[in-house]
């Protein structure tokens, strides 16, 4: 098991907070209780509640630009490019509270500053798509753009139901594991079948 520094600890328990009860929702005081230390604990690391948001939003660009770089070098078929693609916002386990996050901003519309600035900067499927363009249908490859849109919805709305058929509300780091210990009984593999045949067949140029 994997000791996280304070720091980290802090990130983990407020993203979890943050998703359970919403951004707006959650104060400085709720995530320093949880954790079992003064407020002006908190702000020995973080100056803000948006710069810890901040420092979420960025923890995860950076870890998905590096696992597209990842993916986009391995000498696979573009099909199982893709596929690693959709299991990886499909996998959500126990240190993957980020994705849990984004989900349930995405579910409550708690759209802010922070969060629009981190979807701008979100390009790096587009950036992917245009990189393979050659095994792109020619009639799609002037909707990058669109295709990434509607893909990552779609792609957040199965996470959220696949969450919500779990049938456990979150409201903190306990239910949360609980949650993710029956999600993890999920046919995952069935949901990318299944996902990838309806939103990605159609525009993958057959070989």
């Amino acid at each position: 098991m994997v000791v996280l520094t304070k720091r980290e600890r802090i990130k983990r328990t407020a993203t979890i907070l943050f998703a359970a009860n919403g951004i707006r929702n959650t104060k400085i005081e709720d995530i320093a209780n949880v954790l079992g230390m003064a407020k002006g604990g908190f702000y020995y690391y973080f100056k803000s509640k948006e710069e810890l948001l901040e420092e979420i939003m960025d923890n995860s660009v950076i870890s998905r630009k590096e696992f597209l770089k990842e993916v986009g070098d391995l000498d696979v078929s573009f099909e199982k490019k893709l596929k690693m693609i959709i299991s990886r916002r499909l996998d959500l386990k126990d240190d993957r509270y980020n994705l849990f996050l984004f989900a349930k901003i995405y579910e409550n519309g708690e759209i802010n500053l922070t969060y629009d600035d981190y979807m701008k900067r979100d390009i790096i499927f587009s950036e992917f798509l245009n990189n393979n363009k050659e095994n792109i249908k020619e009639e799609y490859r002037d909707q990058i753009q669109k295709i990434r849109s509607i893909l990552s919805s779609a792609l957040t709305t199965l996470l959220l139901f696949l969450i919500n058929q779990t049938g456990i509300e979150v409201t903190g780091e306990e239910s949360y594991r609980k949650m993710v210990e029956k999600y993890l009984s999920i046919d995952i593999d069935k949901e990318i079948e299944m996902f990838y045949n309806l939103f990605f067949k159609e525009i993958v140029k057959e070989k």
